[in-house]
This record gives C-alpha cells, sequence and structure tokens, in this order.
C-alpha cells in the first residue's frame, strides 16, 4: 500500500536503519555465491576540507560500480582511504593556525605544533565525509580504510619503494619541475596542469611616432593595453630585421617576418616594402608617448625623462 505523502527524507533515515540493523554492507561481501573476487583501492580524498559535489559526483560512480559488480556474482572489496598528508592538508592547517604557512613561521611555532593541528583536523573532516557517506548511502567499508599517515601505511611504501630500487626499476637523472616560492616545495605535474588553460587575451596594435622622422611610427603589439599608460620604453630584438613599410603618406617599422600577416589581419592591401633595418639601427630612437591627449601629465612627464 502506497504511503499518502511522500516524505524522502524519512524514506532515506527508515532505509538506512534497515540497512544498520541488518547488516547488509557486511551480508553482502560475504554472500556465498559470488565467484570472482575484485580489488578496489580508493583514489584517498584529501582530507582538507568538506566534501562538495565534485567528491559526491565520483563517489556515486565508484558505488555504483560496486553494486553493479556484486550484482554480476563478483566479490568486491570495497574499501575506503583518506589522504591525510601533503601540501594541500599542512596548507589547512597552518591556515587554520592563523599563519601563511611560510618556513620562518613554522620554525618559530614549531612542526610538532603544525602535525598536531594538522591531526586534529583531519579527523574533524573524516567525520564530515563519513557522515555525507552516510546520507548518500554509499556501501563502502569504512571500517578497514587505510590512512596515508599511518606507520603500516608508510612502512608499505617503503617496502614497495626499496623493492623497486633493488629490481632496477628506479633511476637518477635531472628533471624540471615546477616549483612554488610561497610554500618552497616542488609541485606535481597534476598541480600545475590542473590549474592550466588556454585563454584568449585581450590584444592590440597601436603606432608610436618616431621623433627624428616626420612621418615614421613603430607598429607595436601587446597583449597588456592597461599597461599603455605608463610604458616607457620598447623593445626590438638587435639581431633582427625590421622593414620600413609606406602605408598611405605614412612609413611603419614593422618585424619583417611579419609584414604579409600583419597586413593581411589589418586589412590593407595597398602597401610597399621601402627598405630594411636591424634591430640594433633603433636603439636609442625616441618616440612620442602615444596617449598624450588621453593622458597629458604622463606627457608631462614624457618631455622629461627620454622615451
Amino acid at each position: 500500500m502506497l504511503e499518502p505523502s511522500y516524505r524522502p527524507k524519512e524514506l532515506e533515515e527508515r532505509v538506512r536503519a534497515y540497512w544498520d540493523q541488518n547488516d547488509i554492507r557486511r551480508r553482502v561481501e560475504e554472500r556465498e555465491d559470488q565467484r570472482e573476487v575484485v580489488g578496489y583501492v580508493e583514489g584517498p580524498p584529501t582530507l582538507n576540507g568538506e566534501p562538495h559535489i565534485g567528491h559526491v559526483r565520483g563517489r556515486f560512480y565508484k558505488d555504483l560500480w560496486f553494486r553493479y559488480a556484486t550484482l554480476s556474482g563478483k566479490k568486491v572489496i570495497f574499501r575506503g582511504g583518506w589522504d591525510t598528508q601533503g601540501l594541500p592538508v599542512e596548507l589547512q592547517a597552518a591556515k587554520e593556525l592563523g599563519i601563511t604557512g611560510e618556513k620562518h613561521e613554522l620554525v618559530k611555532i614549531g612542526m610538532e605544533k603544525l602535525v598536531e593541528k594538522a591531526k586534529e583536523m583531519i579527523k574533524t573532516y573524516h567525520a564530515s565525509w563519513i557522515s555525507s557517506d552516510r546520507l548518500l548511502g554509499l556501501m563502502m567499508d569504512h571500517e578497514k580504510d587505510y590512512w596515508t599517515y599511518h606507520d603500516e601505511y608508510i612502512e608499505r611504501e617503503w617496502q614497495i619503494l626499496k623493492a623497486a630500487w633493488e629490481e632496477g626499476l628506479l633511476g637518477e637523472s635531472y628533471r624540471v619541475v615546477g616549483y612554488c616560492p610561497h610554500c618552497q616545495t616542488a609541485l606535481s605535474h597534476s598541480e600545475v596542469s590542473s590549474e592550466y588553460e588556454l585563454l584568449e587575451d585581450p590584444s592590440l596594435y597601436y603606432k608610436a611616432k618616431l621623433r627624428d622622422h616626420r612621418n615614421r611610427y613603430i607598429i607595436l603589439w601587446t597583449t597588456m593595453p592597461f599597461t599603455l599608460i605608463t610604458d616607457i620604453m620598447v623593445g626590438a630584438n638587435p639581431d633582427a630585421k625590421y622593414s620600413i613599410v609606406g602605408v598611405g603618406d605614412e612609413e611603419w617599422v614593422i618585424a619583417s617576418n611579419r609584414v604579409t600577416d600583419l597586413m593581411k589581419e589589418l586589412g590593407i592591401e595597398d602597401y610597399r616594402v621601402e627598405g630594411e633595418v636591424l634591430g640594433i639601427d633603433l636603439k636609442g630612437k625616441r618616440y612620442y608617448y602615444p596617449l598624450a591627449e588621453e593622458v597629458p601629465k604622463q606627457a608631462e612627464l614624457d618631455e622629461k625623462f627620454k622615451t
């Protein structure tokens, strides 16, 4: 018989209570009709914060896989794990201690205090994760979780590392890695690449008129137009070739290998290459501040200093 009203939270609590009272997870794990044993290693979440929607989605997928494998007659060792060491935990512990985590601060308060804070913190966040997993109805076996800071886990890592060394699987070489000056440590590939993405930056071309020519301009390109107000110099490759290009009654100084593409990009078909100079020939040339009308005060400074 259907109930007259649907109260999902009450139903969820009844289901969870039924699972707990009848020890459903253990009984599923010990079913006699299970044939193939399937191992599972939890890619452990880091205990430096509360679980967010991304974590929830991932844990749903894992639990669905467990249920499907179990219904397929397989015995799955579905145990959890917790990442309790490393930079994310250290930074969060330092934050909760009210410090930035820089080396001189850690020396001042003592590493023991930071370690104790980290242990206290991960236990707090662990309780939150367990509560969330229970609300989600996950079948994960948390009684046999592994913790990366436990001695037996660390010892096992050293055993594996030693075996790899003895079998000649380890080598020594040099490699360039990302480095965080604030944390004073190397960054893993995932820590660098996870934040990397291609962006479209605003860019523009503009002209700067040379002082020693009546109608000659240097054509400049920048991805940081917001710096134009206070820019005071122009850089040129001393060994590169720069073309003198006639456009109307003006002469533009453009990097020779960019003339064709630039004119096409600007939609200019009527132009002529009148000469060529090296970048070193531009050394010491002065130009007029291009935003003199828009920023008159900067133009005044321009007259006092060489640009």
